[in-house]
């Protein structure tokens, strides 16, 4: 064989490698959703475009959220949503219908459909949602967007890897809780996001009035990101924040979170009726909202960081059915609320804080509560909590105090069989490496065999206790 037919047959070979490398790099880029969030120009409102593989028309349904892990409550975020329209890859488009849930469709064509848009109106999430926690907001030089009450999805497309951008006003400054940086830019940003659960749990900052600051000589990136209508003390904040991740990583050993950001925003309320009382956890952030009306000082705010960051641990990276993968439309029945809460508050207050007085407070909450409540099982309360735990907060405060009460049933009687070698830190350990090793959710039939093994004691007469309705 000459040389020339050897060098034509290797240049054949390493052409037809190109193209087999080059179709399966387009394959996955195919493969990625591509997201454009556009804030509209002096409104306060933002549109949502969403690029797809083709499907069917018939086929295409955009859900839009009513509920997210840990919010324990329904909400009728397709309410703020306007101008959904369906692009087919010719161009065409389909009018948006509202299905018979939280959901858009678009007819009965088997036209190849590849683009959905809409419109979210910020302002009036803002004014008809009472509770700051579970809206997104637009004041002067500031839109703070929780990702879940903007995003929507098309089902089926949840696992899918996303490429978001984000476009604004040139000269507004754009952070998120997914890349978080001190050094932002301006009008424009993109992010490559895993997926739709990924997305939506993130928070999003847009705006001239947003500060930054990143806190110094945490373990992992700490940052606080903040917008308020008044003066706001970010270091006071940070230096709580670092306290808060330094006890926490002592107590468990341990640090899950690749980076870490408190979102807070100080507000002017929009009425009487507005309450500004509680946060939010999310895998690698907390969001927090206060009154300005109100006096803040960071050095009270210690146990509200504690306990939300804890979340982190459990439930975000431990967790029963239920809490995920989670049911987007709906707001999934939790048989495990009173752990997801109660467990964290034990630690935060109890085990970090050594706060005695908290005993009394969730006993009297017990002790207190109408027959409604104290008639409940424990799975019962908690399944109660799914929908309403804090819109009749009775609800929660039970939840969590059952849940704190029996951890500290089960601290004090797994140090007394075993003198003191080991306590509750071993169980909810045990927990914790369950889940690291099965990435799963636990059943509730798990829970009490996963931490008898972690402590080498036979929890059941404690556990049996607490799923009873108290005497």
């Amino acid at each position: 064989m000459n040389y020339s037919l050897l060098n034509i047959i290797n240049m054949s070979r390493i052409i037809l490698l190109f193209s087999f490398v080059f179709s399966i790099t387009t394959l996955n880029a195919q493969q990625k959703i591509s997201y454009l969030l556009n804030k509209k120009e002096d409104t306060n409102k933002v549109t949502i475009q969403i690029t797809f593989d083709a499907l069917p028309a018939s086929d295409a349904n955009l859900v839009i959220p009513r509920s997210a892990p840990g919010t324990y409550i329904l909400t009728n975020y397709i309410a703020f949503v306007d101008d959904v329209v369906g692009y087919t890859t010719t161009g065409k488009q389909l009018q948006g219908m509202i299905g018979d849930g939280s959901f858009f469709t678009f007819g009965e064509s088997n036209e190849p459909l590849n683009k959905v848009s809409y419109t979210v109106d910020i302002e009036k999430m803002e004014i008809d949602l009472l509770d700051a926690s579970t809206s997104s907001k637009a004041r002067e030089d500031y839109m703070g967007l929780f990702g879940y009450s903007v995003f929507g999805f098309i089902e089926g497309m949840e696992a899918e890897a996303i490429n978001l951008r984000i476009n604004t006003d040139p000269s507004w400054p754009i952070f998120s809780t997914l890349r978080p940086d001190t050094n932002r830019n301006f009008g424009t940003d993109t992010y490559e996001v895993e997926n739709y659960a990924a997305l939506v749990d993130a928070q999003y900052l847009l705006g001239k009035g947003v500060q930054v600051i990143r806190v110094e000589e945490a373990q992992i990136p700490l940052f606080v990101a903040a917008y308020g209508e008044t003066t706001i003390d970010l270091e006071g904040i940070g230096n709580q924040g670092l306290l808060s991740l330094q006890k926490l990583g002592d107590y468990f050993g341990y640090i899950p979170m690749p980076h870490y950001t408190l979102v807070y925003e100080f507000l002017k309320p929009l009425s009487e009726r507005h309450d500004y009382g509680f946060n939010m956890e999310h895998l690698n952030s907390m969001t927090a909202h206060r009154d300005i009306s109100e006096e803040y000082n960071p050095n009270r705010g210690l146990g509200t960081i504690i306990h939300h960051m804890g979340h982190s641990w459990i439930p975000l990276r431990s967790w029963g059915e239920g809490y995920r993968p989670f049911s987007w439309q709906v707001a999934p029945l939790v048989e495990t609320i009173w752990l997801n809460e109660g467990f964290i508050w034990y630690v935060s207050f109890q085990q970090i804080l050594s706060d005695e007085a908290r005993l009394n407070w969730w006993k009297s909450n017990m002790d207190n509560a109408p027959d409604f409540i104290k008639t409940k099982t424990l799975k019962e309360l908690s399944l109660l909590g799914s929908t309403q735990y804090a819109s009749d907060f009775r609800i929660g405060k039970n939840l969590f105090s059952r849940g704190a009460l029996m951890a500290y049933d089960l601290d004090e009687y797994i140090q007394k069989q075993t003198n003191g070698k080991k306590s509750f830190k071993d169980a909810i350990l045990g927990l914790l490496n369950w889940s690291k090793d099965n990435q799963r959710a636990f059943k509730y039939n798990e829970i009490e065999p996963i931490m008898s093994k972690a402590t080498s004691v036979d929890l059941k007469p404690i556990w049996n206790k607490w799923q009873n309705p108290p005497e």
